[in-house]
């Protein structure tokens, strides 16, 4: 069984009807490195989880990329603002690394939800994780301190060194490459 379904399993005591009916609808998908799940415009017709690899979502502006999140191992992935409304996304999600993900289309999971309290719970939850999780990146940013956010990252990801390129989280975190290699000299050695 995939680590993500078992997870979901132990968490929410799915039951087998509940479980072979999402493993009847899940679609295993592999992306390769700098591979895109998702594309500005694009409207979200998938929503999942990772089950290994890891993934960011990131801004194109006239400029530059602008890095707004990481996904890892257990993580969902998807653009939830596009996926819930099917209108086109505002964002982009790409592979870091190699990725197997656990993808569902909107239609099934609509389906499921409407069909297994269960599911219905676990989505709801996923929502509001979704969302605290948004509010507090959002806070972080307007009110920490560049060295405070690098710091609440590396307690949040200790190993975010070793799986993602400086320049997404220089990105990541509003600083210059620069400024985190002082950061990673300061706080690492």
């Amino acid at each position: 069984m995939k680590q993500v379904l078992f997870n979901i399993q132990r968490v929410f005591h799915t039951s087998e009807d509940e479980m072979n009916a999402i493993e009847n609808v899940m679609q295993v998908t592999f992306l390769e490195k700098n591979q895109f799940l998702l594309k500005e415009n694009e409207v979200c017709k998938t929503i999942g989880f990772i089950e290994h690899g890891s993934m960011r979502l990131f801004y194109e502006t006239p400029d530059k990329e602008v890095c707004n999140d990481f996904f890892f191992e257990n993580s969902l992935v998807g653009s939830i603002a596009s996926f819930l409304t099917q209108t086109p996304s505002i964002v982009n999600i790409a592979a870091i690394e190699k990725c197997e993900l656990l993808l569902f289309e909107y239609t099934d999971v609509m389906a499921l939800t409407r069909k297994f309290p269960a599911l219905k719970t676990l989505a709801n939850i996923i929502l509001q994780e979704q969302l605290l999780r948004a509010e507090k990146r959002e806070a972080s940013l307007l009110r920490d301190t560049p060295e405070q956010r690098f710091k609440n990252l590396l307690e949040e990801h200790p190993k975010i060194f070793k799986r993602i390129p400086l320049r997404y989280v220089a990105s990541y975190l509003g600083i210059t490459p620069e400024t985190l290699s002082r950061y990673r000299a300061k706080f690492l050695l």
